[in-house]
């Protein structure tokens, strides 16, 4: 893969511009390992109908719903230019497909050991609709080979074009990082005449007589330590192998017991044809005990096809594994999976002419291709090796397309936010190796790919580091470190991490070749280690140290999580700096101060920095005061560590609280104070609506901070035991109210920026209730725009009546794509209420020529 894609002779151009500018190869120049199929086809998009809903369960979002095969860029045209630069080559294909405009892009960096493709979308995907990447990859045998957050799996291959209106389920699967054709593990399959062959195997169903009971469980535990999903059957029950029962179908059995001790073993033996248990008679005569493979009675494109059913006897390939001593036979088994190749025999009289699964049509090759992704839902290997990737989807069945706060916004051209109508960049690599994924690489390549090295430039300055350091070092190359932290989890028991409570590394086996004792060190050395916890919720017991590091076991596909000492290492003090210090408090103090109390009433996700460690509540949210003097319950409470401090309290001039605080409170761990307020309004006074608030100070002095609503003349909330009618006019009069307290317009519909320029959102807001509001405001645009706007995230404050304009900057970059066209809309939050401006459409300008 490191030819140079902007070199190529007349017609042998490596996109073909007459099937939409797809790939006619790729060439691993390494190994000459051709990574496609004869007829070319890669990254072919192809846009797919799906129904408005599931035909079945009448949902849409979280179920894929492909009405039949859609159309892909390989039916039309497309303009291919190829370009050359000192770092490396690119191709450009434009490319029109349904009411998408579509630049791709593949890259390929001198040295690079994968082929990387930005594919860029504008315009309308439509409606319920789907859109896939394909990539016909060429790996005779290959399965699918998936990576999941821990392990790397085997799922079964499943067709494309499935209409779930005849066949409701679809067999995609989710991926992290990258999903393969390949294998998790293989048998190795010696025939009569000595040659061998492997066998890809990935979804395993185990049929054993009861009397195996505890060695199942040790060979279905073997299988998933290297990949193998496994369901482990009774020969008299129900086969496992149905779409309509399960998405996890089995691409291979392991009869355990000859056909005297396993039910199954003697119906696939007659299935297998009269020669069969001949043989298997013959063979466990010589040999005292046997392996031996079936091959299927059927092709994998058909087994694997809408609506699969492999519960046949013979629908898939079989292991027969029997003995003299069944249990020893099984235990031999058992340490063979441990290097995640299986030693079997064939039948001799199937082994040179078997074309089915299993047979010598779907011999292993040498090699894995895998297709790396970057946050996308999911993907799919077809039975004849096409590997895919869903990349966007427009869906309008429930609750797509739902709204709850305050009136209901859209994207620019009035759609649903759900049809995603707006530019979109979609980034994933096709990778490649010889062997499994193990030998191939794939977790490393993957993982590079999904994290981009992060750089800064620093000036020369004072000190005795060297040119180059190891900052963290962990060996071997088969572990991954997935943390480096200061110890301590903010969620459990509940403190802030202490640095000096030492340092958390977490270890991961990604290489699937554990349990593998791994090294860990760091450039100050170490005093000390012990292993704990994936919550870090308590020691455990101590790692040994050396003056290389410190040692720890890092099982099977697993983790280990290990706290050290770093040991002190005087470094030389940097030249003074004549700027103020800054305050340390700031990375750990929310952008919008006050805090609310209960920020989840504004949607923003986790807690605040600091997490909420004291806590101060108002209830009820409101109160109506037509009558006059309502009662409020002011409670304040703390988490594990003990709290002291006060309540500052602020009303309206025209209300008088009683007391009027600031109020003392002081807690226990996990303690709480309650305090009972009175609030009085002044006689006479005009309906309206007003807020009273009560604050403390929370972690690095940010205030915290609740409210409540003082209500006069307003519509009360709809109470119980009333006729449904009547409830929900007294919901749409309180909700109307409720829309009355804040004014939210646009100040301009839309904004277009040239490549290396920039410009402002704006918004008004006015205060139209009695006293101050405060508040924040947030920047909400699509993934892949939010490189462009800062700051996202701002407070604000406006005094009864007032008004202000709330302004965000948009900065595209000198590279940013004319035509690229996506929505702003800004969020305002506040009180526990929430508002959506409408939607700015913002464009990138296409240059005149």
């Amino acid at each position: 893969m490191r030819a140079d894609l902007a070199t190529y002779k007349t017609g042998a151009h490596p996109a073909d511009p007459s099937r939409g500018g797809t790939l006619r190869r790729v060439l691993d120049k390494r190994s000459g390992t051709e990574l496609l199929q004869p007829d070319g086809g890669g990254n072919e998009l192809v846009l797919q109908p799906e129904h408005p809903g599931h035909p079945r369960w009448a949902e849409g979002p979280w179920l894929l719903c492909p009405a039949g095969p859609g159309t892909g860029t390989t039916a039309g045209p497309a303009d291919v230019r190829a370009e050359r630069s000192p770092v490396g080559s690119r191709l450009l294909v434009t490319v029109q497909l349904g009411g998408l405009h579509v630049t791709q892009e593949t890259l390929l960096w001198h040295g690079a050991d994968r082929v990387e493709f930005r594919t860029h979308v504008d315009g309308s995907i439509g409606q319920d609709h789907l859109l896939r990447v394909v990539f016909p990859v060429n790996v005779p045998g290959g399965l699918p080979v998936y990576q999941t957050a821990l392990s790397v799996i085997g799922r079964p291959p499943g067709p494309i074009d499935t209409d779930v209106a005849e066949h409701p389920y679809t067999l995609d699967c989710p991926a992290s990082e990258w999903l393969a054709v390949g294998s998790t593990a293989a048998v190795r399959l010696t025939g009569p005449d000595g040659r061998t062959q492997l066998q890809a195997i990935g979804v395993a169903e185990v049929i054993a007589p009861p009397t195996l009971r505890g060695l199942v469980r040790d060979l279905v535990v073997a299988l998933a330590r290297c990949g193998v999903t496994a369901t482990c059957s009774r020969p008299d029950g129900p086969r496992y192998g149905y779409s309509e029962l399960d998405s996890n179908l089995p691409d291979f059995r392991i009869c355990l017991g000859g056909p005297d001790d396993n039910a199954l073993t003697a119906r696939v033996l007659a299935a297998a044809g009269p020669g069969a248990a001949d043989e298997l008679t013959a063979r466990l005569a010589a040999d005292g005990a046997v392996r031996l493979w079936l091959p299927a009675q059927r092709y994998r494109a058909d087994a694997f096809g809408p609506g699969a059913d492999v519960r046949g006897p013979l629908d898939l390939p079989v292991l027969i594994v029997t003995g003299a001593d069944l249990e020893a036979a099984t235990s031999g088994l058992v340490a063979d999976v441990a290097d995640a190749v299986i030693d079997a025999s064939c039948l001799s009289a199937t082994a040179p002419e078997a074309d089915t699964a299993g047979g010598a049509g779907t011999a292993l090759a040498g090699h894995t291709v895998g297709l790396l992704n970057r946050g996308t839902p999911s993907g799919l290997v077809t039975p004849q090796g096409q590997l895919s990737i869903a990349l966007m989807r427009a869906c309008s069945t429930w609750p797509s397309g739902v709204w709850i706060d305050g009136k209901k916004r859209t994207s620019p051209d009035g759609t649903s936010f759900s049809w995603q109508h707006w530019s979109h960049t979609f980034e994933y690599a096709l990778a490649a190796g010889p062997g499994d994924w193990r030998q191939a690489g794939l977790w490393a390549v993957g993982h590079d790919y999904n994290h981009d090295l992060l750089t800064t430039v620093t000036g020369l300055h004072a000190g005795p580091l060297p040119a180059s350091a190891r900052l963290a070092g962990i060996q071997p190359a088969g572990v991954q470190l997935s943390a480096l932290k200061p110890h301590g989890n903010p969620l459990y028991p509940g403190a802030q991490p202490d640095p000096a409570a030492g340092v958390t590394l977490r270890l991961r086996d990604a290489g699937g070749a554990g349990p593998t004792a791994a090294r860990l060190s760091l450039f100050t050395g170490l005093t000390g280690a012990a292993l704990t916890g994936l919550c870090e919720d308590g020691p455990g017991p101590d790692v040994p140290v050396t003056p290389a590091g410190a040692t720890v076991t890092v099982p099977s596909a697993g983790l280990a999580t290990v706290v050290v000492t770093p040991a002190i290492r005087r470094l030389t003090a940097p030249a003074a700096d004549p700027s103020p210090p800054a305050d340390p408090r700031s990375a750990d103090i929310e952008p919008a101060q006050p805090v609310f109390a209960r920020y989840w009433l504004h949607g923003k996700g986790p807690a605040p920095a600091g997490n909420v460690p004291v806590a101060v509540h108002v209830s009820p949210g409101a109160v109506h005061l037509d009558e006059g003097p309502g009662t409020l319950t002011l409670t304040v409470a703390c988490g594990p560590e003990p709290a002291a401090g006060t309540v500052r309290l602020e009303a309206p001039g025209d209300f008088a609280l009683t007391p009027p605080g600031p109020l003392r409170y002081d807690l226990a761990a996990m303690g709480y104070q309650s305090f009972e307020l009175t609030v009085t309004p002044r006689p006479g006074m005009t309906p309206g609506r007003w807020f009273v608030t009560a604050q403390v100070d929370g972690p690095a002095g940010q205030p915290i901070e609740d409210s409540a609503l003082l209500a006069i003349g307003q519509p009360p909330p709809p109470g119980g035991n009333l006729p449904a009618q009547q409830v929900q006019a007294m919901h749409a009069a309180a909700q109307t109210a409720l829309a009355g307290e804040l004014d939210l317009s646009v100040l301009g519909p839309a904004v277009t920026l040239r490549p290396g320029g920039s410009g402002t959102v704006e918004v008004l807001v006015r205060n139209r209730t009695g006293s101050a509001i405060r508040g924040e405001a947030q920047l909400i645009s699509p993934h892949g725009s939010w490189r462009v706007a800062g700051p996202w995230s701002a407070g604000f404050a406006l005094a009864a009546g007032a008004e202000r304009t709330l302004r965000f900057g948009l900065a595209v970059p000198a590279w940013a794509r004319p035509g690229e066209q996506w929505w702003v809309v800004v969020k305002i939050m506040y009180f526990g209420r929430v508002l959506y401006s409408e939607p700015v459409d913002v464009r990138v300008a296409v240059p005149i020529r």
